[in-house]
C-alpha cells in the first residue's frame, strides 16, 4: 500500500481517532507481516503516529492522552493526581496521566506522554464520570483514591497540601466508609 492509499483509509475513518493494529488489518486485508512493515514505513516517514505498541492515531483526527488512556488499557479512568490537578484540588501538575484500572499497575510511554495506571480491587472501581470519550473520577472519589493508594504514613501530609474549597466533604466521608477508610475520614477537616 502506498502513503496516499494510508492517507485515505484515515481519511475514510476520520471519525476514528485511534486504531488498534487490528482493526488496521480488518480494514486493509494485510497480512500480519505485510501491515506491521507498512505501518513501520508510514511512522518513520512521519505520516503517521504510532502511539504506543499495537495502537496508532488517526492523522485527521488525533487523540488526546486522555482518550489514549481509555483505549489501550481497560477497563481505566483518569483518576489520582490527574484528576485533582484538573479540578484545582492539588496545585501541582503531574508530569504523567494517572488512571485507576482493575488490572494489574502498569506504565506506558506513548508518543504523546506516559500513562501510569494504578490498580484498585474491583469492588473500588466506581465513582467517574463519562467526559467525552474517556472517564474521569469525581473530585470526591479522585481524592478518595489518592489516599487509598498513598502509605499511611504519607496521608496527613497529602492531605494537608489540597485545596478543599470545590470538595463536598460529606461525600468524601461516605466514599471512604464505602472504601473501609473509616480511620482516614476522621483526618479530613470539617469547613
Amino acid at each position: 500500500m502506498t502513503i496516499q492509499d494510508w492517507l485515505n483509509i484515515f481519511r475514510k475513518y476520520n471519525d476514528i481517532k485511534i486504531f488498534h493494529i487490528n482493526h488496521l488489518k480488518l480494514i486493509t486485508s494485510l497480512n500480519d507481516h505485510a501491515l506491521r512493515v507498512s505501518l513501520s514505513r508510514l511512522s518513520k516517514n512521519n505520516s503517521f503516529k504510532r502511539i504506543c505498541r499495537g495502537f496508532y492515531a488517526n492523522p485527521f483526527n488525533m487523540p488526546t492522552l486522555e482518550e489514549i488512556s481509555s483505549q489501550i488499557y481497560q477497563p481505566s479512568y483518569i483518576s489520582l493526581e490527574s484528576a485533582l490537578s484538573s479540578y484545582g484540588i492539588l496545585s501541582q501538575i503531574p508530569q504523567v496521566l494517572t488512571c485507576i484500572t482493575t488490572q494489574l499497575p502498569h506504565t506506558f510511554k506513548t508518543s504523546f506522554g506516559t500513562i501510569e495506571y494504578r490498580q484498585v480491587k474491583r469492588a473500588c472501581f466506581w465513582g467517574f464520570i463519562e467526559k467525552n470519550t474517556y472517564l474521569m473520577a469525581e473530585k470526591e472519589k479522585a481524592l478518595v483514591d489518592y489516599l487509598y493508594l498513598s502509605k499511611n504514613k504519607d496521608r496527613k501530609h497529602k492531605l494537608s497540601i489540597l485545596n478543599y474549597d470545590e470538595i463536598n466533604l460529606k461525600k468524601i466521608k461516605r466514599y471512604l466508609r464505602k472504601m473501609n477508610m473509616v480511620n482516614i475520614a476522621s483526618m479530613i477537616r470539617e469547613k
